[in-house]
Formats: structure tokens, C-alpha cells, sequence
């Protein structure tokens, strides 16, 4: 019996210092302030969705921040270390997903409130003008959102601040925090919970409050904080470059990041880039902008799945069509964003391969591909199609025929006849020739090391260039190395297997 509690307190002895170790608060801050401004707020936000997150979404780190993540992996019965690994991180964004598409959050541009907002649309679908804003309910009434704006011309925005926080025997505040710009007001109001927020902008005071009864507890509680989180004064939002309001003033498109809104085309949003971990944010804002759009056009070697499929879902759910058009492609990442479409239709090229062999976590990579095959078959696309997908290695493309298109069921609904210019990257203008389509792989400061840039692209991806070779392109001082291409589709599809090889590469045209 003695030497049984004698190791009893040994491994206990042994157990605690690695416990005490998991949850390091400075090793938690190194690991995020490494990741990107973008995952960082995203991290949050996902937190905030899954019920560990209380405070605005700044990107920064605290205690606030340190508390969620470990709040969260101890729920997925994991060690609270503050630092996410990339299989946590994946099933945190799983999880977030699946909050979002339950409460159905849409980017919202509130004119009447003067404020841009994101809100759960699938909750609150009844909307009504009021006012001073817009009334947001569910069809049951026990929950509401309601916008509004209020002259900072009479009183102060202490003052407003006072007012809402003054005793009132209907109305019992639980929770108040003043700040210059900012203030949050929450209570109770009978059997309803309440959260109220109001910026201070240009002159104004512009706000929301909402409101949930027991049935809405968990979904009141999050969104409250949610919505606080993703709320924007109109007078707040960045003025658009000076090159950029110039083109909309003589009729050029209208272009946000990826997207492209076509002046010609108001029902279109255009995607004419790889697909990176802001694209999902930049089709939130350029569906904010063009709410009335149905057709998505494509043309993409693809990029980042996990952005790629917050898109397809956003599309799938607002019933939108999809189209490649004619001398364009949509290629492995970029395909899961076409099959989602209620119509769909392609003049170019569409390719699927297999998810990179280049993440390394194995666990992860299967995630990846299992939520790949959930998003096909939601979206209805048939097995024959996916057992391409599968079969074609990463570093290679299947692009369907035309005859494929059709067999497969892969088109569906009218057809679509647009005119569409594409776009070059970092929003140079591109050549309107398509016939001087390149695959740019590198630029370089000498020709020895340009020269050397080159043997090693052929030597890694000679299969993919065909009969087009790799060559030295010298303007200036600067040494690029590039793949002439006979189409801007082949171009497309080069660049796409070369990235899902671990390289990198973009499309252009031009000299």
C-alpha cells in the first residue's frame, strides 16, 4: 500500500509541471502574432461563432484571446495550450462554418442607418425601413435587430450614452462601457435579453440593438458580439483610390481586390485571380456592393480551398449562377466555386485535380478532402466528375470536354453570352491580345540567376509545359522568367498545377 502512494504521488509530481506547462499565455501570443492581420481576425471572429469570444474582433492578443482558444480546445477535449495546430484550426473554422451558414450571415450596407453591417439573415427575415434605420425580425418575433442614426447636433455623445444607461423600471443594465467613439449598453428588458452599440461618426451616432428572447439565447449571444464585431460606419469606410474613381467616372469597372464589378454588366461579379485566404471577405464586400447580382463569372487557377469553399457556399446559398467565359478557364480550387451554382455554365475551360500532396499534415489534408467531397455532393455533382478529380494527380489537370460538360451534367440551366475582358494582377492593365499570354514563374535581379530560375522550371515542370519552353524575358534591369502560352486557358491550367506542386506563378498578358 505505501509503495502504491508512493507512485500515486510520483506520477502526479511528473503529470503536473507538463499540465502546468500546456497552457503558456506567452507562447500563445508568439503564435499569434505571427499569423497574418487577416487570420487573426478571422480567428477571433470563428471564436466568436463557436461561443468562446466575447469581445470586438481587433486582431490583437490579450487575455480575452488567450481564454477563447483554450476555451476551445479543452471543448474538443483537447489541451488548452493557446496555441492552435493546424488540425485545430481547420476544425475551428469547420465548426464557425457551420454556425454561419445556421444563422445565414450576409454582408448588409444599411443606407437608411448609414452603416455597413454583417447580421443573421436567415434569423431575421422580415425588414422594414423605420425611421432612423431598418427593422430586422424573425418570423416568430423573438429576436430583432434594429439599425438606427441620431444627430450628435443637440447632445453629446455622453449624453446619448447617459440616456441609454438612465434607470428605467422596464430595463435592467447588466453590462456599460463608455469609450470617445465607441460605447456598448446590454441588459435585460422583462424576459428579453438586449445589447446595444453606438459609433460616433461625422456629427452622428450611429447604432443597433438587439434584441432576443430565451428561444435565441445562444443565437443572441453571439450575434450580439458578432455583429459589433463587423459594423461600420458608411462615413468610415476608405474612399476608393484616385486611379480607381477615375475609371468609374469614365465608365470603367469598378473593382474590388479578386472581384471585378462590370459597368456593363450589373448582374455580374467577375473573379480574375488566384483564389488566397481574403477572397471569401472580398466576395462579402463585392456582394454588399452589387447586391442585385445572379451570375458569378470565372477565371482562376485556383488557390486556397478553405476561401474557395466559403464562396461556393455563399453562392450555393443565395442561388446564384456560375460561368466561364469564352478564352477563360476555372481550374482546381476555383471548380468547387463553379459546381455551386444553381445555373452553370462554361464557354472556357473548367479542370479539377487532386488537393495539393504539399500540406503536411496528413489528418489535415484529409479534412480538407473530405469537406471537398461534402461541398460536391451537396451541390449535386455527379460521381463521374469527382473520380476525375480524384484519379488526376495534383501536378497535372483533367480539363472536361465539351461533350463532357454536357454527359456529366456539369452545364445546367440558359445559356450566358457576356462579353468579358480579363484582368492582370496587382491591377495592371492587361493586353487585350490573347495570343501573348504568359506564365510568368519568377522574377530576378541578374540573368545567371534568371538563367538558373529557368533549367530548374524545366527540369520540374517540362510534362506541363508542352511544346512551350520556359524563357529568360529581359526589360531593364529585372530578368523574368515565363511560359508562353497559346491560350489564356492553357496559361491558367499551367499555373494552377504548378502552385498545387508547391511553386508559384501568375498569369499575364502583354509584352
Amino acid at each position: 500500500m505505501h509503495h502504491a502512494f508512493r507512485l500515486v504521488v510520483w506520477l502526479l509530481l511528473l503529470w503536473a509541471p507538463a499540465g502546468l506547462a500546456h497552457a503558456s499565455f506567452d507562447d500563445s501570443r508568439t503564435w499569434f502574432d505571427r499569423l497574418s492581420e487577416t487570420e487573426r481576425t478571422e480567428t477571433q471572429s470563428d471564436l466568436i461563432l463557436v461561443g468562446h469570444y466575447e469581445f470586438l474582433v481587433d486582431g490583437k492578443f490579450g487575455r480575452g484571446t488567450f481564454d477563447a482558444i483554450a476555451a476551445f480546445q479543452k471543448s474538443q477535449g483537447r489541451a488548452g495550450t493557446g496555441v492552435l495546430t493546424d488540425f485545430e484550426r481547420r476544425k475551428l473554422r469547420d465548426l464557425a462554418s457551420r454556425v454561419d451558414d445556421e444563422l445565414g450571415i450576409e454582408p448588409v450596407s444599411d443606407d437608411e442607418a448609414r452603416v455597413a453591417l454583417r447580421i443573421p439573415g436567415r434569423l431575421l427575415s422580415v425588414r422594414n425601413p423605420t425611421d432612423a434605420g431598418t427593422s430586422y425580425v424573425s418570423e416568430d418575433g423573438e429576436i430583432s435587430l434594429e439599425t438606427m442614426h441620431a444627430s450628435l447636433a443637440d447632445q453629446s455623445f455622453e449624453q446619448l450614452f447617459e440616456l441609454m444607461t438612465s434607470p428605467d423600471p422596464e430595463r435592467t443594465v447588466t453590462y456599460r462601457n463608455f469609450g470617445s467613439g465607441r460605447f456598448v449598453v446590454s441588459g435585460r428588458i422583462g424576459d428579453y435579453s438586449f445589447y446595444t452599440m453606438f459609433v460616433s461618426s461625422n456629427g452622428e451616432a450611429v447604432g443597433y440593438s438587439l434584441a432576443w428572447g430565451k428561444t435565441y439565447e445562444r443565437q443572441g449571444n453571439i450575434t450580439s458580439v458578432y455583429i459589433a464585431s463587423h459594423f461600420t460606419p458608411m462615413a468610415s469606410l476608405p474612399e476608393p483610390p484616385p486611379e480607381l474613381r477615375k475609371a468609374e467616372g469614365t465608365g470603367g469597372d469598378r473593382q474590388r481586390s479578386a472581384f471585378v464589378l462590370p459597368k456593363e454588366q450589373p448582374e455580374v461579379i467577375f473573379l480574375s485571380a488566384d483564389i488566397t485566404e481574403t477572397t471569401a471577405a472580398d466576395f462579402d464586400r463585392a456582394l454588399a456592393a452589387r447586391p442585385g447580382a445572379r451570375i458569378v463569372a470565372l477565371n482562376s487557377p485556383g488557390g486556397a480551398v478553405d476561401s474557395a469553399l466559403k464562396v461556393a457556399f455563399e453562392i450555393s446559398k443565395r442561388g446564384l449562377t456560375t460561368y466561364v467565359p469564352r478564352d477563360m478557364g476555372c481550374y482546381s480550387a476555383c471548380a468547387y466555386i463553379f459546381f455551386a451554382g444553381t445555373g452553370r455554365q462554361v464557354e472556357g475551360e473548367l479542370g479539377v485535380h487532386q488537393i495539393s500532396a504539399e500540406i503536411a499534415d496528413l489528418v489535415l489534408a484529409q479534412t480538407t478532402l473530405g469537406d471537398v467531397l461534402d461541398a460536391l455532393q451537396q451541390f449535386g455533382v455527379r460521381q463521374p466528375v469527382i473520380s476525375h478529380m480524384l484519379r488526376t494527380p495534383p501536378d497535372d489537370m483533367y480539363v472536361f470536354s465539351t461533350a463532357e460538360l454536357d454527359e456529366l451534367g456539369i452545364v445546367s440551366g440558359d445559356p450566358i453570352d457576356i462579353a468579358l475582358a480579363e484582368t492582370a494582377p496587382d491591377g495592371q492593365s492587361p493586353s487585350p491580345a490573347l495570343n501573348s499570354t504568359y506564365v510568368q514563374l519568377s522574377s530576378l535581379s541578374s540573368a545567371k540567376e534568371a538563367e538558373r530560375s529557368r533549367d530548374y522550371a524545366e527540369s520540374r515542370w517540362s510534362a506541363l509545359f508542352g511544346e512551350s519552353k520556359p524563357e529568360v524575358h529581359t526589360a531593364g534591369e529585372t530578368f523574368a522568367v515565363r511560359v508562353p502560352t497559346p491560350s489564356l486557358e492553357r496559361a491558367n491550367a499551367i499555373c494552377a498545377a504548378i502552385k498545387s506542386d508547391g511553386g508559384g506563378c501568375y498569369v499575364a498578358t502583354g509584352d
